[in-house]
């Protein structure tokens, strides 16, 4: 049986597709994109442009298998539920043909763009086959079990955290595009974040200052049914950092998550190059507070002289 495209159709697809990704996470030792937070975040900032950009796959009886849509370069993120992970050869075949454009800056020609992990022992090997190649551009994936002795929060002087509260979203919104190069929100975008179905207000963590203005921030997105839970984004204001403050509201997340039952952290940073020597800040922290690596998600690249 085949694969056919369709446009999102908001509300349905919504809710089935997230549950494609919940099964997709079930199993702890693989790390797979988007996350039941990273679906809602997408969602949320892109709003009407995501909508119109996510195309559906299914099977020719009408059974949902996944979805594909283009982020920031035209690269594209595509994820399928887990029996169907084996379609994907056809769905990139489909992409090719859809998404092929000028290069990245250091790069030239036309060029298709997928990300995909490394350890993908399913995409990785269609990739290949397919004449992709990974790029230097990744993202890692972290995770730490939380089944294990977590250090007590111990944040310095004057400092404290706390879930947000309404007047504290225009402050968060201001520091978000200064931390790890986030797209700055809206109050509609973070609003409708907010209405996300993952969201939950109490695990929407904020450091403030000793005149409760927010410096700090952590959403926590946690997935109840997989008893795991996913920090993204996660950051400080520039002018309050090296202070333990990031070491600190992890620690801080970890406790809260442990209340909830939560066995598995994960966490995500971009924005990463193989040619990099040294770790940056963030990786530092997470290294420090005891992340481990789960994978690495690549930019994979193919020329659009090589579409058939």
């Amino acid at each position: 049986m085949g694969v056919r495209f369709r446009p999102y159709v908001e509300e349905n697809d919504y809710t089935v597709l997230r549950e494609l990704i919940r099964q997709k996470f079930a199993d702890p030792e693989r790390r797979f994109y988007p996350s039941l937070g990273d679906w809602d975040y997408n969602r949320a900032f892109g709003g009407d442009a995501f909508r119109n950009q996510v195309t559906v796959c299914e099977l020719e009886d009408g059974t949902t298998i996944g979805a594909i849509w283009p982020g920031h370069y035209r690269i594209l993120y595509v994820f399928t539920g887990p029996e169907y992970a084996h379609l994907e050869n056809e769905i990139f075949a489909w992409a090719e043909k859809r998404y092929c454009g000028p290069s990245l800056e250091d790069r030239s020609g036309q060029e298709v763009y997928v990300w995909a992990y490394l350890e993908d022992r399913i995409r990785a090997p269609i990739l290949r086959d397919r004449g992709y190649t990974p790029h230097t551009w990744y993202m890692y994936s972290g995770v730490i079990n939380l089944e294990q002795a977590i250090p007590e929060p111990n944040f310095p002087a004057g400092y404290s955290v706390r879930p947000i509260q309404p007047g504290d979203l225009p402050q968060k919104v201001a520091i978000m595009a200064g931390s790890a190069g986030l797209t700055k929100p809206t109050l509609d975008i973070y609003n409708r974040l907010m209405s996300g179905l993952t969201y939950h207000q109490e695990l929407d963590l904020v450091v403030v200052d000793e005149a409760e203005q927010v410096v700090g921030f952590a959403n926590v997105w946690h997935d109840t049914a997989n008893r795991i839970a996913i920090i993204e984004p996660f950051g400080t204001a520039k002018t309050h950092r090296r202070r333990g403050l990031a070491t600190n509201l992890l620690y801080e997340a970890m406790h809260r998550l442990k209340e909830r039952g939560v066995t598995q952290l994960y966490i995500n940073h971009g924005g990463l190059w193989t040619l990099d020597r040294e770790p940056d800040d963030a990786m530092r922290v997470y290294t420090r507070v005891g992340f481990r690596e789960l994978g690495n998600m690549f930019v994979w690249c193919k020329s659009c002289s090589q579409v058939d």
